[in-house]
């Protein structure tokens, strides 16, 4: 599709907030999908007050709240089943876990335009099996329409461990599609340097059995080029920010940074390359750790 042609993109946002409130960063987050989309969904698990939802309405164009059951798959499907999502160019599904964009998410789209694939995500993870990221999924009419996309979300249900609904649910998506042998592409990566140079001298080996038993050991480490048992959104939160022009931070890192990752200069790192609000997640954060 030409990039000078608006495409016809549904956004299906999912949301959840233990004090069944809607945070700044979210307005903000919506704010900026609304610019890159004909319509735009969201779906709570919260009890929001009316003041939140009278505000919601400003930029959304429908707003579904449910019960807080089965996590965001569930709130996907239950998104996706209350419209018709195969009149779009362009589907997209999101959740509220990240802080940003802290660029441009229309540019991001326009680079997502020019690759050959059917559908991509902002980052990739090969921990328990090689599968995108789901707080950030883009899906193109070529996949939306396929039986595999409809087979996948039919069988989708309620799943209370979360460990259960990233293996079944969130690898199972990306597995289905590339299964069916739709494309897949990832718009923000990171590969240290030691990576790099295996992979030239990878490409100088000639083929022989020792040879190609080296190059399976090696190439093995470059798992650690997707994010494996290395998260890159937490070991790499900054060189995807600079180099990969990553558009947002998680945040489970600024909250719980489970891996005990430097990130120290989060705030002078978004200021350095964006007039992002960082009020705004601090905000959240010190209400998240109350």
């Amino acid at each position: 599709m030409s990039l000078k042609e608006k495409i016809n993109r549904a956004i299906v946002f999912v949301h959840y907030d233990k004090n069944d409130m809607v945070d700044d960063y979210v307005y903000y987050y919506l704010q900026e999908l609304k610019k890159s989309c004909s319509y735009l969904l969201f779906v709570s698990t919260a009890k929001l007050s009316d003041s939140d939802t009278d505000k919601l309405s400003k930029y959304c164009s429908d707003i579904i709240i449910r019960a807080n059951t089965g996590y965001d798959f569930m709130s996907y499907k239950v998104g996706l089943e209350s419209f018709d999502y195969l009149n779009y160019d362009q589907l997209v599904i999101c959740n509220d876990s990240v802080y940003g964009p802290i660029y441009s998410l229309e540019s991001v789209f326009q680079e997502m335009g020019e690759r050959d694939c059917d559908f991509w995500g902002l980052t990739d993870n090969d921990d328990i099996s090689y599968h995108l990221q789901s707080y950030f999924l883009v899906f193109d009419k070529s996949a939306t329409q396929s039986k595999a996309f409809k087979a996948f979300w039919d069988q989708v249900e309620v799943l209370n461990n979360k460990n259960d609904i990233i293996e079944k649910y969130e690898i199972g998506l990306t597995k289905e599609l590339l299964n069916n042998q739709f494309r897949l592409s990832v718009y923000a990566t990171y590969q240290p340097k030691f990576i790099q140079k295996i992979n030239i001298f990878l490409k100088k080996l000639r083929p022989s059995k020792i040879m190609n038993k080296l190059i399976a050991v090696l190439k093995g480490a470059d798992k650690i080029n997707r994010i494996g048992k290395i998260n890159s959104t937490h070991y790499f939160w900054r060189e995807l920010i600079l180099s990969g022009k990553m558009p947002f931070i998680k945040i489970e890192l600024l909250r719980d940074n489970p891996m005990n990752i430097d990130i120290n200069d989060f705030e002078h790192i978004i200021k350095k390359i964006s007039d992002y609000d960082t009020k705004m997640i601090k905000k959240h954060l010190s209400r998240m750790k109350a």
